[in-house]
């Protein structure tokens, strides 16, 4: 099966996913903000009609995120 994976991984307080086939990466700094700047990436790196474009996007994480649970 076709897919995009992106590395996450966190830099310097940025989360910063990168794809290795093709190459191309963004950041973001929050894991929320993540997912729509990866989808903008692609959109924009791919023409429409591209099959490409609608493969799905894989997130493989690096280390493993943590997540605070509000009171």
């Amino acid at each position: 099966m076709n897919q995009l994976v992106f590395e996450v991984e966190q830099d310097d307080g940025w989360f910063v996913a990168t794809c290795h086939e093709p190459e191309m990466a963004t950041q973001a700094q929050s894991l929320d903000d993540l997912g729509p700047m990866i989808r903008d990436l692609v959109s924009c790196r791919f023409e429409p009609g591209e099959p490409q474009r609608g493969w799905p996007i894989r997130l493989h994480f690096l280390s493993d995120p943590v997540m605070a649970v509000g009171a």
